[in-house]
């Protein structure tokens, strides 16, 4: 499915990539190859009564919510250098903007 492509892409010489990737990523071969792995999934794990999908959920839940918080974090985070340079330059107080 996906990996043979991948094995297919690793084998090419760089200028063949675009009209290899162009010809593969269809609207018709992505929709065929996503569910083909819906359908899969649901038989290997769902209709098993598989523990998995909860795991799936729980873990895809976690990153998204990661990426999501990520920006503020980081802006909080330069804020917090950024006072603190301020700080050390001013000999212990804190400059006002």
């Amino acid at each position: 499915m996906v990996f043979s492509g991948l094995r297919g892409l690793a084998s090419m010489k760089l200028k063949d990539v675009p009209s290899f990737v162009k010809s593969s990523v269809t609207r018709d071969n992505m929709t065929k190859q996503t569910w083909g792995f819906v359908y899969n999934y649901n038989e290997k794990y769902v209709k098993t009564g598989s523990i998995r999908p909860l795991n799936d959920v729980m873990i895809s839940v976690f990153f998204l919510s990661y990426a999501v918080g990520w920006p503020t974090e980081i802006r909080h985070l330069r804020h917090a250098e950024e006072a603190a340079k301020h700080t050390n330059k001013n000999g212990g107080e804190k400059k006002h903007h």
